[in-house]
């Protein structure tokens, strides 16, 4: 009978741990989503301020011949122009992705701050399981 009882504790305090590392793997892939999702959006405005950098390039490159120093000048700081502005954007950019990061960690510490007895629970449930995924290899 007392083996019953423990095998039955073992059994939930196995589910327990599984359905706490079920919530957790959830929450870290719709942490990993967003945190994907940024990334692509950082990188498809950055794809795109460079290409259009490099499509005003090519034209003046074209035009060159046909210049006259005052236009050459002129296209000159319209260049530069866009250079700086392409490198503010791209500064604009990481400022926001340190801001992001930085409010995931801060959320994070607040969250363990709460809940230390869960933050716990959490990382030794998340241990049990990468100890179960690895004493299977």
């Amino acid at each position: 009978m007392e083996s019953d009882t423990s095998t039955n504790k073992n059994g939930d305090v196995q589910d327990s741990a599984q359905k706490l590392a079920q919530r957790t793997g959830a929450a870290a892939q719709r942490v990993g989503g967003a945190a994907r999702s940024a990334g692509h959006e950082v990188g498809d405005v950055a794809r795109e301020e460079l290409a259009n950098l490099r499509a005003d390039l090519d034209d003046l490159i074209s035009r060159i011949p046909n210049l006259s120093d005052i236009d050459l000048e002129q296209a000159k700081e319209k260049l530069m122009e866009r250079i700086a502005s392409t490198r503010e954007a791209a500064r604009d950019l990481a400022d926001d992705a340190r801001e992001q990061l930085d409010h995931g960690i801060e959320c994070s510490r607040e969250y363990v701050k709460d809940r230390p007895l869960q933050s716990v629970g959490y990382a030794a449930g998340i241990g049990f399981i990468v100890g179960l995924l690895m004493a299977r290899r």
